[in-house]
């Protein structure tokens, strides 16, 4: 006989819990590489304004927008964390249910399911749970999981 497994707590999306999420789940690209659109777009632009193809503000404005891209790429985190403290579930409290379905999601903006069957793995890294789905990623923090929330939830994906 197999006991259900249900365990419910609340946390607050403030600026430290966000950053604790981009800094455990994003691998932050520091190559040359991740600055091909934006340098591909200020090189557009100035090509743009040596040939005076367009009006010279088009010109600029695609300047300015490769520039923008460079910036936004070399302070990603900063930049991420802007957009999400500026967002409407900024500073909302968030019920995480985590049972034998999957891990539901509530707050008064978002309410999600990510049922077990959807995720392809599960990664503990030194601040938390990771769990990769195809839609994307998402973040559990150990700051309000418990011990055996933990163990289900890699019980859950061995089980698949």
């Amino acid at each position: 006989m197999t006991t259900e497994f249900s365990y419910t707590t609340k946390f607050k999306l403030d600026k430290t819990h966000l950053a604790e999420c981009f800094d455990q789940s994003v691998v932050v690209d520091k190559s040359i590489m991740a600055y091909k659109r934006g340098i591909t777009t200020l090189v557009f632009g100035m090509v743009l304004l040596y040939m005076q193809v367009t009006v010279d503000y088009i010109s600029w404005f695609v300047i300015s927008l490769g520039v923008l891209e460079l910036f936004s790429t070399y302070y990603r985190k900063s930049w991420w964390l802007l957009r999400q403290m500026i967002g409407k579930s900024s500073n909302s409290e968030v019920t995480l249910i985590i049972d034998q379905q999957g891990v539901t999601t509530e707050s008064v903006h978002v309410n999600t399911v990510l049922q077990w069957q959807k995720i392809n793995a599960v990664e503990k890294t030194e601040l938390g749970v990771i769990l990769r789905h195809s839609d994307g990623v998402n973040y559990l923090s150990n700051s309000y999981l418990s011990a055996e929330a933990i163990d289900f939830i890699f019980s859950q994906k061995v089980a698949q």
